[in-house]
């Protein structure tokens, strides 16, 4: 009498335990959204989207260091959004690094900003289509975020970019944006760049994607999230570059991951 039970209850364990697993191994997409800073109310509707999002924060905002306290209370991971020079000339922003500063200038630089956004668990690049082509900038920036133990994320605004390769050069946790999903501000045009990021995802396993606070950006991800969770699970951007086999696979997939993906040096709201 007792074994039908006990077989029973087994087969529900067994069940459960698969059902946790196969969660567990779901595709896994980190979204970032970059340039928070400027609005507050566009902000509290980025910390307010569902699931693991990372936010990067721009110094020299009225509200960065604002949000950045906020992101944290909410448990959203936080990076500096260090601007740096663009190759169009744009003024990139507060305390942007110029591959013509001396090494203490630029330290000095990057210091301040970390110390003006709290709780940061890494940097990423605003703009910096030309900062990132050079070696010397990046080698001093990597040098800095070694010592913090900090990562590393290449917005990736241009092809020519040696931001990733100084940062493993550094010995610190480093990974490549794939997809902008708002080059276009369309409705349309956002979900087909999502969709593609989630696509990415499936195929390889993992990928990242930036937006921005647009409104309808905020729209499209209000309304897509909760169905998109369904596929992959959203993960902060830390969670993939702790990941021990990344590097390989992102060597061999590195052709069919960036052929058609645009890049930008992206101008705050």
């Amino acid at each position: 009498m007792k074994r039908p039970f006990l077989s029973v209850l087994l087969a529900v364990l067994l069940s459960s335990t698969s059902g946790v697993t196969a969660a567990d191994e779901r595709p896994r997409l980190a979204l970032v959204i970059d340039d928070l800073g400027w609005n507050l109310r566009a902000g509290e509707r980025v910390l307010a989207l569902p699931g693991a999002i990372t936010v990067a924060v721009l110094p020299g905002t009225p509200v960065g260091s604002e949000l950045a306290r906020r992101a944290h209370t909410h448990g959203i991971e936080i990076m500096l959004h260090q601007p740096m020079a663009a190759e169009t000339g744009v003024a990139p922003g507060t305390g942007y690094l110029q591959p013509r500063m001396a090494p203490a200038e630029l330290t000095h630089r990057l210091r301040t900003n970390l110390e003006e956004i709290p709780y940061h668990r890494g940097v990423s690049n605003h703009m910096g289509s030309l900062a990132t082509r050079c070696e010397n900038t990046m080698a001093v920036v990597m040098s800095e975020l070694a010592e913090r133990g900090l990562y590393f994320l290449d917005s990736r605004t241009t092809h020519r970019s040696v931001a990733y390769s100084s940062a493993r050069d550094a010995l610190i946790p480093a990974i490549r944006r794939d997809v902008f999903i708002d080059n276009i501000l369309d409705t349309q045009a956002i979900e087909r760049a999502l969709e593609a990021a989630v696509s990415l995802a499936e195929e390889r396993g993992h990928a990242v994607a930036i937006g921005h606070p647009h409104a309808v950006t905020l729209a499209v991800l209000e309304t897509k999230l909760p169905e998109i969770m369904d596929r992959v699970e959203l993960v902060p951007v830390s969670a993939l570059v702790a990941e021990p086999t990344l590097t390989a696979t992102r060597k061999q997939s590195e052709r069919s991951a960036t052929a058609a993906m645009p890049i930008r040096d992206t101008v705050a709201p």
